[in-house]
């Protein structure tokens, strides 16, 4: 099989980002990106880290006054917010490190709908085989 004409890119290439980004990943300078959001009325805020997830959640005491289910939703909506905020600043920052051409940070989201497509085909393909075989099967029954 042509990994390089079935996923629409080169499988040494990939290996060698790959080798590089971790090569690379040890002397990654700084620490992992931490964003910080804060409720419109500033009741309530959240930072969250790559590296390890929520780190600080404050709470005003105003904040403790609103309903149950409208605080775990601005809390929820706020982790969200620094997460994604988080993760695109390290998307960024790895980026810029490793370089904008790395196959690793943009093959892969091609890879993975090729691997999807390629696999409804092949199970496409195994279900009409299966049919084909019954179908003989069937002509060969006495």
């Amino acid at each position: 099989m042509d990994f390089e004409q079935a996923l629409g890119l080169d499988p040494e290439r990939l290996a060698a980002d790959a080798d590089h980004l971790f090569s690379r990943l040890s002397r990654l300078p700084g620490e992992t990106a931490t964003a910080r959001a804060e409720s419109p009325d500033g009741w309530v805020s959240v930072e969250y880290s790559c590296a390890s997830g929520v780190q600080d959640l404050r709470l005003d005491p105003r904040a403790m006054r609103m309903e149950s289910a409208r605080l775990a939703e601005t809390v929820l909506g706020l982790i969200h917010q620094a997460r994604r905020q988080a993760e695109a600043e390290e998307r960024a920052r790895l980026e810029e490190f490793l370089g904008a051409g790395d196959a690793l940070l943009t093959g892969r989201g091609l890879v993975a709908a090729r691997l999807r497509d390629s696999t409804g085909a092949l199970l496409a393909n195994l279900e009409q085989a299966e049919a084909t075989i019954d179908r003989v099967r069937g002509l060969l029954r006495p």
